[in-house]
């Protein structure tokens, strides 16, 4: 993301042409929001460590006289109000293990570090404030604080889907926010995600004969080629670019080092605009790769598309007056838009910070973040001037070879 984007971003707010009004002054609502996060920093909470977090959460909660559902290390917290529209404020609870850069959470003149600041510590924590704020609290909106554990693990420990069986409730939310690291940007839908091993065939030769087989590995030459040239793809949806990316991240043989490989694999991730349904983009993927070997899915991530046509995706951008993206990766709001909830990306950490050393979060984004929310939770989508516009037009992609 650009900077200046980003200062763009944080200049509406500032200014009040996004239309925010402070709660609160601003050095006490920044105070109070770096307190929230040097609490979540202080956990480590590494995937499948969740629970010492989870607990205290659900404590803190729990003192606060609030109602909380708990599926292993995730938790919902507040009640549902069928009176109100309900707005899910959604964020994960575990990090990528720690480095010495970042272990020891620490407040600068401009930055906050620690493992997880921006991805996505800083989002729980702007969730955390307006959750336990009571006057939005008692604004239009039913707020759900949504903490599940899992994210940054492999999908099948995600416990996101486990929370939305657990609590149904969830299901009939009208809106979910999900605080991910956008760099103060508004970022709708994502894109999906393919992983295929393509095995190309050879024969199996003593490498010092090679003419006696046929060498997989170098037979693959032409596909490796096409793949380390090929350009992203742009794809306009709802008026919104992505950009289609097929690369190959992984390879292997299974020989031994003096025989020529009969088989060589290589793992290659395909991701796709939300134009395209799972079966589309299986059957493009084969279209591409199908004639250079044997191609078999192993990984399946739906998309979730932009929500322009949503009331409230449209309220929350008018209100926030941030910049506006397609999210050109996956987050959970595919599993949220799944399972019938509209859902978008807006958060305060900075998504080049995400699993770095040293990973840090900008004061100032917090602010400016908890601000931005803030405005949206208070006031009613009928009381908001000005439209979202968004473009209903869908571009094919160039990723075909020739």
């Amino acid at each position: 993301m650009r900077r200046s984007d980003v200062d763009i971003a944080r200049e509406l707010v500032a200014s009040g042409s996004a239309g925010v009004e402070a709660e609160a002054p601003a050095d006490e609502r920044a105070e109070r929001v770096e307190a929230r996060l040097m609490e979540l920093l202080a956990f480590e909470c590494v995937t499948g460590g969740e629970e010492p977090i989870a607990d205290w959460l659900a404590d803190r909660c729990l003192k606060r006289g609030e109602e909380v559902a708990r599926v292993g290390n995730s938790l919902v917290v507040g009640h549902v109000d069928d009176a109100r529209p309900t707005v899910l404020l959604v964020g994960h609870l575990d990090v990528v293990p720690a480095t010495e850069a970042d272990r020891s959470p620490r407040l600068g003149p401009e930055r906050v570090v620690g493992r997880g600041a921006s991805d996505m510590k800083s989002g729980l924590a702007v969730a955390l404030d307006c959750f336990e704020d009571t006057d939005l609290r008692a604004g239009p909106y039913n707020l759900l604080l949504v903490a599940y554990a899992g994210e940054e693990g492999p999908a099948e420990t995600n416990e996101l889907p486990a929370l939305l069986e657990g609590v149904p409730e969830l299901g009939a939310a009208d809106l979910a926010v999900v605080l991910e690291p956008t760099d103060l940007t508004v970022q709708l839908g994502c894109l999906g995600g393919l992983h295929a091993e393509v095995t190309v065939s050879g024969s199996a030769a003593h490498s010092a004969r090679p003419w006696y087989g046929e060498n997989a590995l170098t037979k693959a030459g032409s596909l490796l080629s096409w793949l380390h040239q090929r350009q992203p793809a742009p794809v306009r949806v709802g008026g919104l670019a992505y950009h289609e990316v097929i690369t190959a991240t992984q390879a292997w043989t299974a020989n031994a080092r003096n025989v020529v490989p009969a088989a060589f694999t290589l793992n290659v991730n395909y991701r796709f605009a939300p134009h395209r349904t799972l079966q589309e983009a299986e059957k493009r993927l084969r279209h591409l790769l199908g004639s250079d070997g044997d191609v078999e899915i192993v990984d399946r991530a739906l998309p979730a598309p932009p929500g322009h046509d949503d009331e409230l995706v449209n309220a929350f951008v008018t209100s926030v007056g941030a910049p506006v993206e397609g999210k050109q990766a996956w987050t959970d709001v595919a599993r949220l838009v799944d399972a019938g909830v509209p859902a978008l990306n807006y958060g305060p950490g900075l998504a080049a910070q995400a699993h770095v050393a040293g990973e840090y979060v900008p004061r100032g984004n917090l602010t400016t973040a908890r601000v931005a929310l803030a405005r949206f939770l208070a006031i009613h989508p009928a009381e908001l001037t000005g439209e979202a516009v968004f473009e209903a037009d869908s571009a094919s992609s160039g990723l075909d070879r020739g």
